[in-house]
């Protein structure tokens, strides 16, 4: 390759006229490819490390035009300068809509060839320039966007779609490996690639290729295929296969491809993409730390509300119908999902100050007294307390203190007023009842469905507020039908 780095293609019918352009480019250190007629330029280009195209208009077979036609088609970035003996103005005119760079009669000068050239591939330079700046912002805008993503399947889907608009790919498939290193299929994106499609043998072996050596593979269509590896399928034009390395192991595999005709993967694309999949390979290791996280959580505060359930023969099984309960009226008032999953784990929680009252009450077969009754109203502030010092706890010491508040003031421990009651309390204080009039206790029968929903009919707007009534209600209703 020329000190500049640059090659241009020179295509005439004239090989005098290629000689002397040669020459002169060669003189002012580009490379110089020659071809005699469009077909055999058309190929020099799809080979894909052309930088300029000088072209001639009248050439036997295809025409300059023609072949400016097909270079759009195929890139439209490549700048084209058009020379022409017989200028008109119809050509002229068909040249410059097709974007060509400047149209030259001939004879013309070389050093006005030399000043074109140079000027059409220093603007080709800026604007490639340019674009590498906006695809760099909007990598790391992407990069945001995958770093505050906690979902998995959403990250999955977010990865895919954005891996394919950076390398304009037809196709992609995300791959993970288990911990014996087995690869199974996640994810995929493009209608014309079905789940069959990418767990055909070749993607396999390339994958874990990908896996084993923690190094990326490119393959442009049939050729170029490393040993060890299948023919890849004959609609497939360009293909390349991603490590999703964290520091100490490999998470999987990003697959993209491109149809049979289409112009190979650009070290542009793969440089991308592999920014884009070192961060995505961060954010997928974040959000299974997360959900590792989340399940050891859950599990203490079942292990919490088991340790209070086991001092109430009569509440077995209360704590988890209540989370039911809160978590359909939640979901039913579309409430963020942090916050239903925060009502989800206040329901399992609600009761636990009680673990510091006297099972003789909780298990008292009779009326309490005012007493034992007072003993039972400290429940609330003392499960706050409990939970209070717990970090991932502390977003529902709320819910857990105010659950036996009143709508109109009535309740307790803080006599809190309508939506003063933090929402998530709201939820559980209904839920809450309704569980417990439905099922037996020490002092009384459990009472049917339908007189439970009587009393929160009656109690709505008094102790209940009316739209979580309402909500509930709803969910109700939805399940019977």
């Amino acid at each position: 390759m020329a000190p500049s780095g640059k090659k241009i293609l020179i295509v005439d019918d004239e090989p005098c006229i290629c000689d002397l352009l040669e020459n002169f480019l060669r003189q002012k250190g580009y490379g110089v490819a020659r071809a005699d007629n469009g077909t055999l330029a058309l190929s020099l280009v799809e080979d894909g490390d052309i930088d300029l195209v000088i072209t001639d208009i009248r050439m036997p077979g295809m025409t300059g035009i023609q072949l400016l036609q097909k270079i759009r088609e195929y890139n439209s970035g490549i700048p084209v300068l058009v020379t022409t003996g017989y200028p008109t103005l119809d050509t002229a005119v068909q040249s410059l809509k097709l974007g060509v760079q400047d149209y030259l009669t001939k004879p013309f000068h070389l050093g006005e060839i030399g000043e074109k050239v140079r000027s059409a591939i220093d603007r080709r330079t800026i604007q490639e320039e340019h674009i590498l700046f906006s695809k760099l912002v909007s990598l790391h805008q992407v990069t945001h966007i995958l770093a505050s993503t906690l979902d998995m399947a959403e990250l999955d889907r977010k990865f895919l779609e954005f891996s394919v608009r950076f390398a304009r790919a037809d196709g992609a498939a995300l791959f993970f490996a288990d911990a014996s290193g087995k690869l199974s299929l996640a994810a995929r994106r493009g209608d014309d690639f079905k789940s069959e499609f990418w767990t055909r043998v070749p993607f396999m072996l390339a994958s874990q290729r990908v896996l084993d050596s923690r190094q990326p593979i490119a393959v442009t269509g049939q050729g170029d295929l490393p040993a060890g590896l299948k023919a890849l399928p004959a609609e497939v034009g360009a293909f390349i296969s991603f490590p999703l390395n964290s520091p100490s192991y490999t998470l999987g595999v990003l697959n993209l491809i491109r149809h049979k005709g289409s112009e190979p993967f650009s070290n542009l694309d793969i440089e991308q993409i592999n920014v884009l999949a070192s961060q995505a390979s961060i954010s997928i290791e974040n959000v299974r730390l997360y959900h590792n996280i989340r399940d050891n959580y859950l599990k203490t505060i079942r292990a919490f509300a088991l340790a209070v359930e086991a001092k109430d023969e009569y509440t077995h099984g209360h704590s988890e119908n209540v989370m039911h309960f809160t978590v359909q009226i939640a979901k039913h008032l579309r409430m963020p999902v942090h916050e239903v999953e925060q009502v989800k784990f206040a329901g399992l929680l609600h009761d636990i100050g009680k673990i510091g009252v006297s099972e003789s009450i909780l298990n008292k077969p009779g009326k309490l007294t005012p007493e034992e009754f007072s003993e039972i109203k400290k429940h609330p502030a003392l499960g706050a307390t409990i939970i209070a010092d717990v970090p991932f706890l502390k977003p529902l010491v709320p819910l857990v203190l105010h659950h036996h508040e009143f709508f109109n003031g009535n309740g307790y421990p803080s006599g809190l007023a309508g939506t003063a009651i933090p929402l998530g309390a709201r939820i559980l204080s209904v839920a809450d009842a309704f569980e417990a009039m439905t099922s037996d206790r020490p002092y009384r029968k459990s009472l049917p469905r339908s007189a439970a929903i009587k009393v929160l009919e009656a109690q709505s707007g008094l102790q209940f507020d009316p739209q979580i009534v309402e909500a509930f209600f709803s969910t109700l209703r939805h399940a019977a039908g």
